[in-house]
């Protein structure tokens, strides 16, 4: 009899073993799925960051792009997501020689397991980046 309880008691040391590697695989996974999405939501970002100062403006085709890019990923962008971003028209662009600056800022949902990391690490479901640079574009006429 003793044998059998001390094979019962393997058992469960051995199950609870097994069951902490699995949490503990599974976390590192999702957090490393997590960074690998906030990575490319801001590589995205500072490319559209980059374009837009390049040009003095978010231009609507550009946008388009971008936003296309993020929902073959499968990320919600069903709203506005450069919303708050500055100048979003060619005739209010910001020129270099002016010294005015362009303001990005970028809300896109990811994932539903990148939402929930990102609510436990910042606390809210979207990722969210905005930023102001001088801009690059000289008018041509100046």
């Amino acid at each position: 009899m003793v044998v059998a309880g001390e094979n019962m008691l393997k058992l469960k040391v051995f199950l609870i073993c097994l069951a902490v590697m699995l949490i503990l695989f599974s976390a590192i996974g999702a957090y490393e799925m997590y960074a690998m999405e906030r990575a490319i939501a801001r590589s995205i970002y500072a490319d559209a960051f980059d374009d837009m100062q390049d040009i003095g403006y978010l231009e609507p085709q550009l946008a388009d792009y971008y936003v296309q890019r993020m929902r073959d990923l499968g990320w919600d962008v069903s709203g506005d997501a450069f919303s708050g971003s500055h100048p979003r028209m060619e005739g209010i662009r910001a020129r270099k020689e002016r010294n005015e600056m362009v303001t990005l800022s970028l809300s896109v949902y990811p994932s539903r397991l990148s939402q929930w990391m990102n609510r436990f690490v910042e606390g809210e479901k979207a990722f969210t980046f905005t930023g102001s640079r001088p801009s690059e574009y000289f008018d041509p006429g100046w």
